[in-house]
């Protein structure tokens, strides 16, 4: 339990960006996110969580719709948010490094390029404190 605590597991989460096109007015969503290239294998977790860089990669699926929980809705783009998020993606540097560079980061940094709004995952976990 302390070793849990002392790494900081209690507050280990994945996030990701879900992109709704809005034209042609669709149904399915597109979700973003950047995760370890082979996350079910044990030691590239554990290497991970001890703070070494493993290789990861950007990935970019389809929904049918979008999640009912577990979601907050950010905002709206002025861009074609596919198409920005497929560019950020091609630049995006895919050696992970939980803490350091992670899907928090990703999230952010995402967020940033289709809004314009900085570390938005910090403003949300504030939200949920208060």
């Amino acid at each position: 339990m302390s070793l849990t605590y002392s790494v900081n597991l209690w507050d280990l989460q994945h996030y990701m960006v879900i992109i709704k096109p809005n034209s042609p007015p669709q149904s399915q969503v597109y979700v973003f996110d950047f995760q370890p290239q082979d996350p079910e294998n044990i030691y590239v977790a554990l290497a991970a969580l001890s703070g070494r860089g493993v290789p990861g990669v950007v990935l970019m699926r389809e929904l049918a719709k979008l999640p009912k929980s577990k979601c907050w809705f950010v905002g709206f783009s002025g861009v074609d948010g596919i198409s920005r998020a497929n560019r950020f993606n091609e630049l995006w540097e895919t050696d992970l490094k939980v803490g350091r560079h992670d899907c928090r980061d990703y999230t952010n940094g995402l967020i940033e390029c289709l809004t314009g709004e900085k570390h938005v995952l910090e403003r949300l976990r504030g939200s949920l404190d208060s």
